[in-house]
C-alpha cells in the first residue's frame, strides 16, 4: 500500500467527501462530523518511552484515549516510521478506530526507516542491504517487538493475548513475523502484505539466493496456523505478488487441516476493487474490526 496509486485513491476519496460537505453547507443540511485521524491522535495522551535492546535505544510512542475501555486492547501499528504509522490519514486509520473505541495504540520505527536509517541505506533497499550484510532486519524487528511487548506488560498497559498487530505492505511482513514468533499476540492483520521478498524489485538481483527464498512467510506457516490472522490484497498486485500471498494462505491452510474447524484462525481476502498495490478503505476498516474482536 505504499504506491502512488494508493495515495491517489485516498486523495480522490477525500476530495469527494469535501465536495459532499460543501454541498451540505450550500443546501443548509447539517451532518455529524467524523473526526480525522489527526483530530483523534491530537486528543490522545501520548507517552514516549525508550526500550534498550542489544545496545540500541528504540524510541516508542504510545497513544491512550481520554476514555479507556474497561478492558483495553493494545494495537501495534506499522507502516514505516512511528509518526507515519500513528498519524498518517491512510496508514494510521486503524489507530484512529482503536482510540475511538477506547483502546491503546503504539508504534516504533521499523529498521531502515525514520531514526533507524543506517549505513545500509533506507527503505526496502536498506532492508535488503542489511540482510545481505548479515544484520537481519527482520529478526531484529521481532526482537524489538517482543521487547516492547515486555515493557508494555510491565507497565500495566496490556497483557498476554490482548496485544494485536497491524502492518501495511513491507511492514505487514514484519507484523506477521512478530506474530509467528510471539504467542502473546492475539491477532494480526496484513494489508497488501509482502509475503515473499523475491517478488520485490529491490530484491531482484538476489532473488535466487537460498537465504532470500527462506524469508518467504510460507516458511513460518506452522507458527501462524491456528492464529487469528487477517490478510487483504488486490487480486492483481504485482508489486508484492498476489500469488505469493495465495501461497502463504495455502500453506497455513495445509497446517490447519490437522485441527478441527473451530481452530481455524485465518481470514484472507483477495479483492477485485483495489487495483495494483493499493487497497480500498473498507478493507482497512474490516481488518481493524477483525483485530478489535479477535483477541480474547
Amino acid at each position: 500500500m505504499d504506491s502512488c496509486l494508493s495515495r491517489f485513491s485516498f486523495c480522490r476519496s477525500r476530495l469527494w467527501r469535501l465536495a459532499l460537505t460543501l454541498l451540505s453547507v450550500v443546501c443548509g443540511v447539517s451532518a455529524a462530523k467524523s473526526p480525522s485521524t489527526s483530530d483523534v491522535v491530537k486528543d490522545a495522551v501520548a507517552t514516549d518511552f525508550v526500550v534498550t535492546r542489544d545496545g540500541e535505544r528504540l524510541n516508542v510512542r504510545l497513544l491512550e484515549p481520554r476514555r479507556l475501555s474497561s478492558k483495553p486492547l493494545l494495537l501495534l501499528n506499522f507502516a514505516t516510521d512511528r509518526h507515519q504509522s500513528l498519524e498518517d490519514p491512510l496508514y494510521g486509520a486503524p489507530v484512529r478506530m482503536f482510540l475511538e473505541n477506547g483502546h491503546r495504540a503504539l508504534s516504533f520505527d521499523v529498521p531502515a526507516h525514520g531514526e533507524r536509517i543506517d549505513r545500509h541505506g533506507q527503505g526496502i533497499h536498506g532492508l535488503c542491504a542489511a540482510f545481505l550484510a548479515g544484520d537481519d532486519p527482520f529478526v531484529r524487528f521481532v526482537g524489538d517487538g517482543r521487547a516492547v511487548i515486555d515493557e508494555c506488560i510491565r507497565r500495566g498497559w496490556t497483557e498476554s493475548g490482548r496485544v494485536v498487530v497491524c502492518g501495511n505492505s513491507r511492514s505487514a511482513y514484519q507484523a506477521l513475523r512478530l506474530a509467528a514468533a510471539d504467542t502473546r499476540v492475539g491477532a494480526v492483520a496484513g494489508l497488501a502484505p509482502v509475503t515473499d521478498w523475491r517478488f520485490l524489485s529491490e530484491f531482484a538481483a538476489v532473488k535466487d539466493r537460498p537465504e532470500v527464498a527462506a524469508l518467504a512467510l510460507e516458511q513460518f506457516a506452522g507458527q501462524l496456523a491456528g492464529r487469528r490472522i487477517y490478510l487483504a490484497i488486490g487480486n492483481g498486485d504485482r508489486r508484492v505478488g498476489s500469488e505469493a500471498c495465495a501461497r502463504l494462505v495455502a500453506a497455513i491452510y495445509a497446517y490447519e487441516a490437522q485441527y478441527p474447524p473451530s481452530h481455524y484462525g485465518l481470514k484472507a481476502v483477495f479483492t477485485d476493487d483495489s487495483p495494483a498495490h493499493t487497497l480500498a478503505d473498507r478493507w482497512s476498516d474490516e481488518a481493524t474490526t477483525f483485530l478489535m474482536t479477535a483477541a480474547p
